[in-house]
């Protein structure tokens, strides 16, 4: 299994964002800068951060450097931080200068009083928040305040900011002065302790002047991650930290981030601050900060697939065997960087009879699986690796129990409950119906693998190629002609289900299923069922019906009615109960459909789907139910019209418009009142 945490092997094919991060790092001319990596969550902006950081620290001086035997080989003093992990601890903008100070004291033992100096402003700052009881800069006129420290570093927002300076009045303005005001020229006697944010220009200034004492070509790079999981102040507050006080010459910011949460995150904070056209603060604000992005794409499908199967084998190999491997995939990616890097046919070219035969089994079916996976999981590179673990997290705990599961079935069976769930519900109902022996899924089966294979004859057979004459003119080569092979009839329900393009993807991918006894898989695969617990408490011929009555296509739902009406009062209610458990998970689903007809022909079950019915909130009732209800359903049920009534009361104006039709529809064609049409 792998960490979910960041990489130091770069799996991902990351070396050409790699080296953009590090080229803008590393020129000169672009310092002070801050840089954004940008992508969404799991996109694997930690690994590339933290790729880069390596490679930095990797580089040596130049020949001849005279900089001491105690400075490190590398020009480059990176600096990692997290803010999110301070927020509910200290003031995030007080935890990053202590971060940088404590790294430079580090890196500069020499210049500890000048550090020292600093430390004391920090310190002050420090005991100001304690006193003010807020981790950020007047958070009492925070929506006042930011525009005029954003006007300071982003003049583009110049207009909102004026407005609301003129606007200043009282305590506001007693409290934005200090920010607005030159430092006081220096006094003849000691002066009282100043405010902190009176020495803003100060440390600035002090901390600009410490850092341009690194040589020539050294720079400050702070890494700053996880800043889209933090609250909107501490987004606000570790921007302000880079631009009030520790944005100098020779210094870099790189901040990972999704870029929609964090503009939604500044907008959140300050909601009263918009643009002419109503939009919010956030996008502009983004865009003054940083000077470059750095976007990290989704996987394609042979990248998904490439970086599967190299997770696979740097689960299976020996450190220098997986070395080689990722050797020849960096020279593959080189090649042909859209392509596949890594499979069992590479694996075998380069290893030879050295291939791990677990290896060579988890490369094919992850050959079968990976194209469904990655593009159902949008090339997301956690979400692949999340998917895996889970996978052999199940396979390795049904091992302790002496359970024999397949890999490759219970992968298969695993990526239709992760991402098409209630085709998956439908598989499992068909499963516990027939107590393991699914003839559904048999059917489905076949008749996705036919239609393949007929599609492919009728596809040769369609081609159509030009020939020439003697004259020359072109002319059209007689089509041949051949018989579609003939496939065995199917069950309608099963034949539907296949005909679903997913559906009949996920069924032709191997291994068959057609055959195995899925009950024990199901053990260990249902983590999404939004049912299961009751309807695998009933006996087998009412599993087998409430399947039959769910039935998506509507002359196969209702021809099993009639067995539903012949059960004993108390089958009859198990199944109801069942039914509504359906109901109240899926709405939209044909059971609500199937409930609300079976209640029209068995008055016992009448109350019961009523009362499951009033459970539902309003706004997820289809509106179709409100017209089948007042159809189907007895009007002079007292049941039956709490529940019309309880619609038409509700906040579904559609429904509410339907029930109402509906019941004065119904009124009219019975000659009588109709009851409360609301």
């Amino acid at each position: 299994m792998w960490a979910d945490n960041e990489a130091d092997l770069d799996l991902l094919g990351f070396d050409f964002l790699v080296d953009a991060l590090v080229v803008a790092l590393t020129e000169p001319r672009l310092l002070p800068l801050t840089v954004g990596v940008l992508g969404d969550w799991g996109s694997g902006k930690s690994s590339l951060m933290q790729l880069a950081a390596t490679e930095l620290v990797a580089i040596e001086r130049k020949p001849g450097s005279t900089d001491g035997p105690d400075v490190p080989p590398s020009p480059y003093l990176t600096i990692h931080f997290s803010p999110w992990q301070y927020e509910d601890h200290q003031d995030v903008k007080v935890a990053l200068m202590t971060t940088v100070l404590d790294a430079l004291e580090t890196r500069m033992p020499e210049a500890s009083a000048e550090i020292g100096r600093l430390r004391t402003f920090v310190r002050g700052l420090k005991r100001w928040v304690r006193r003010t009881g807020t981790g950020r800069i007047g958070t009492a006129v925070a929506p006042t305040v930011v525009p005029m420290l954003v006007q300071g570093v982003a003049p583009g927002i110049e207009p909102e900011a004026a407005t609301l300076v003129a606007g200043l009045t009282g305590a506001a303005a007693s409290e934005v002065a200090p920010l607005l005001a030159e430092p006081p020229a220096a006094a003849a006697t000691p002066e009282p302790e100043r405010e902190p944010l009176e020495d803003i220009k100060e440390f600035r200034k002090e901390f600009g002047e410490l850092v341009g004492r690194l040589p020539d070509g050294d720079a400050v790079i702070v890494f700053i991650d996880d800043l889209d999981r933090c609250l909107p102040e501490t987004v606000v507050d570790t921007f302000e930290a880079i631009r009030l006080f520790l944005n100098t010459p020779k210094t870099a910011y790189v901040l990972a981030l999704n870029q929609n949460v964090v503009e939604s995150a500044i907008d959140s904070r300050y909601p009263d601050i918009t643009k002419a056209d109503g939009a919010g603060l956030g996008r502009d604000y983004l865009e003054k900060m940083l000077q470059l992005k750095v976007v990290i794409p989704p996987l394609s499908a042979p990248e998904a697939e490439t970086y599967v199967n190299l997770l696979f084998a740097e689960l299976r190999l020996p450190e220098e065997q997986f070395a080689q491997v990722l050797d020849k995939t960096n020279t593959n990616r080189a090649a042909s960087g859209l392509s596949v890097g890594f499979n069992l046919g590479i694996a075998g070219e380069l290893l030879g009879d050295d291939l791990p035969t677990s290896l060579s089994d988890d490369l094919a079916w992850a050959a079968d699986i990976t194209p469904v996976l990655g593009s159902s999981l949008r090339g997301n590179p956690r979400q692949l690796k999340r998917f895996l673990n889970n996978l052999l997290l199940k396979h390795r705990s049904a091992a302790r129990r002496k359970i024999d599961l397949k890999l490759p079935i219970l992968a298969k069976l695993m990526v239709l409950e992760d991402q098409f769930n209630t085709d998956f519900q439908k598989l499992f109902d068909w499963e516990m119906a027939t107590g393991g022996q699914c003839p559904e899924l048999a059917d489905a089966e076949d008749f996705a693998r036919a239609a393949a294979v007929s599609a492919v004859a009728s596809s040769d057979v369609e081609a159509v190629e030009d020939v020439r004459s003697e004259s020359g003119a072109r002319v059209p080569k007689k089509r041949a002609t051949t018989s579609k092979p003939e496939q065995e009839p199917v069950a309608s329900a099963a034949r539907t289900w296949a005909e679903k393009t997913h559906i009949g993807a996920w069924l032709r991918v191997e291994p068959s299923l057609k055959n195995v006894d899925l009950r024990p898989y199901f053990t260990y695969s249902r983590d999404k069922l939004s049912f299961g617990i009751s309807g695998s408490r009933l006996a087998p011929h009412l599993q087998q019906l409430l399947t039959n009555v769910q039935s998506d296509i509507e002359s196969v739902r209702r021809s099993h009615y009639a067995a539903v009406s012949q059960l004993d009062a108390v089958e009859r209610a198990q199944l109801a109960e069942a039914l509504m458990e359906r109901v109240q998970r899926q709405p939209a689903s044909t059971a609500l459909a199937a409930a609300i007809e079976l209640a029209e022909q068995n008055s016992d079950l009448v109350d019961a789907v009523s009362a499951g019915l009033m459970r539902l909130p309003v706004a997820s009732v289809p509106t179709t139910a409100g017209t089948a209800a007042v159809r189907r359903l007895p009007a002079d049920n007292p049941a039956v019209v709490s529940l019309l009534d309880h619609w038409q009361e509700g906040d579904n104006g559609a429904l509410k418009i339907v029930v109402s039709g509906a019941r004065q529809a119904n009124a009219k064609k019975k000659g009588g009142p109709g009851g409360n049409v609301g």
